[in-house]
């Protein structure tokens, strides 16, 4: 039995299409040292077993089909015959054209999909534990100044789309999820001033919503008969695009969707809001993963200090 080629992409349809697929081929688990006949059992065991969701199957897929097609090109094609020297190698050429965090992404699934081989699969190949990710200096998040996306919002038009692109923003800007958790919300996730969001991994939270975006959801909402079903009618990569474009249009600089996650973080915490309760709002499992922000407040402390001693009495 063969294994068909990895193809699984983003888009939720293809994951669930793709994964009916791989679960015919594979209705019979079967014992194997091939590597790319084990790498779709093991994307099989995270959708179906451990119930990952679509986005995070998705990036399996692309580092093992990253994986998989290296050893072909090197003729590997037993797990077993891999060793740890080896798979050095493999990350010293991919270092080459990928990020530091891409790269450690990257072992965090070869890691888990070794570890699968030993333990599930009782294979005797390269120890999981002695895959370790490098140290990254964490990178200081960009954020959009309060008064640009403001200007974004309000030069805007009326437009059914521009409409739709304002939407987007400032629902992006008030709640800190990701483009891909806002493409998803659906107008009956909103209970009151709550919003429950299926996030990264599956995980829900809840949100919640000032009193003025709720209002104009509700308006936008019954204006484009959007009551049931997704909120936006677009995917997340359509918006990513039309966000990036109004701000290169109206305030002419070029940002990054996230930039909106990373202000919203940001706005909170110079208003005093503490780490924890960011972190609980933006989803996040370690705490460590905010404090990043704290950077940020270093950088407005001289500000804040010259700005407090412009108004300070004498006493």
């Amino acid at each position: 039995m063969t294994a068909p080629i990895l193809s699984i992409t983003t888009s939720r349809a293809t994951v669930i299409s793709e994964l009916q697929k791989i679960d015919e081929v594979l209705d019979v688990e079967y014992q194997t040292e091939n590597i790319r006949e084990l790498a779709f059992q093991f994307i099989h065991y995270s959708a179906i077993v451990e119930d990952m969701s679509p986005a995070t199957v998705a990036t399996r897929v692309v580092r093992l089909k990253q994986f998989v097609n290296f050893c072909d090109e090197l003729h590997k094609t037993n797990i077993t015959e891999l060793s740890l020297r080896w798979l050095d190698f493999y990350f010293y050429e991919y270092r080459k054209t990928h990020a530091a965090s891409t790269t450690n992404s990257t072992k965090r699934v070869i890691k888990a999909f070794f570890k699968w081989c030993n333990e599930h699969m009782n294979l005797n190949c390269i120890n999981s534990e002695l895959i370790k990710s490098r140290k990254n200096a964490k990178p200081r998040p960009r954020y959009i100044q309060h008064h640009v996306i403001q200007l974004v919002l309000n030069r805007t038009s009326n437009n059914a789309k521009e409409r739709h692109i304002n939407m987007l923003i400032d629902f992006a800007y008030d709640t800190g999820l990701r483009i891909s958790e806002i493409a998803n919300v659906s107008y009956r996730d909103i209970d009151g001033l709550n919003l429950y969001v299926k996030g990264k991994g599956s995980k829900d939270r809840t949100v919640f919503l000032t009193k003025r975006l709720k209002d104009k959801i509700d308006e936008f909402a019954t204006d484009y008969n959007r009551l049931s079903g997704p909120l936006f009618n677009t995917n997340d990569k359509t918006a990513r695009v039309w966000i990036q474009k109004a701000f290169k249009k109206y305030a002419d600089i070029h940002i990054t969707p996230h930039q909106l996650r990373h202000s919203f973080a940001v706005r909170l915490l110079i208003a005093g809001c503490d780490l924890m309760t960011i972190q609980k709002l933006l989803g996040h499992r370690d705490l460590s993963t905010v404090q990043i922000y704290l950077q940020i407040k270093d950088d407005l402390a001289e500000s804040q200090f010259y700005k407090a001693m412009d108004h300070a009495q004498g006493y």
